[in-house]
């Protein structure tokens, strides 16, 4: 996202979905606002991602990531991802569906294929258009909040 993974991270939040439990707010005739969980966003109690499913994009360090859902609903997905510190190159597994990151810690740097760089600490907030894909490099102990459109089925 520019993305964090943004592929890696799209990757990720799809692979914990299938590992994770999420809030899901569609009770027949019930909608309500959905509070995220504050443990979660602290890095506590996220599901383990096996090392190997970024293999293919893996250019340094190792991937030791966790992530959690915090919401899935019809077209949006939010999610904590934790990782250490990596780099992924995402030529040939682009983003697939836009994404708003938010840096909760570590440091984050995303690498364009044209060479244009650019960092973010905690604090700090992007948005990862689909198809990106350049590298993206996390430093220190890394923790996003990640909030994706996803695609239509």
């Amino acid at each position: 996202m520019i993305k964090l993974s943004a592929c890696v991270l799209c990757s990720a939040l799809s692979l914990y979905l299938a590992v994770s439990v999420g809030t899901r707010v569609f009770a027949a005739g019930s909608v309500a606002p959905v509070r995220l969980d504050r443990e979660k966003m602290a890095g506590l109690g996220l599901t383990a991602i096996p090392p190997d499913f970024f293999k293919d994009i893996l250019v340094a360090g190792e991937l030791n990531m966790r992530v959690a859902t915090l919401f899935e609903g019809k077209e949006l997905r939010a999610s904590v991802f934790e990782s250490t510190p990596a780099k992924t190159n995402h030529r040939v597994r682009p983003t697939d569906g836009d994404e708003f990151v938010y840096v909760l810690s570590g440091k984050l740097i995303l690498t364009e294929p044209n060479g244009t760089v650019q960092e973010f600490r905690p604090g700090d907030s992007l948005v990862l258009p689909v198809g990106y894909t350049g590298t993206w490099e996390m430093q220190g102990n890394y923790r996003e909040l990640a909030v994706v459109m996803q695609k239509r089925k």
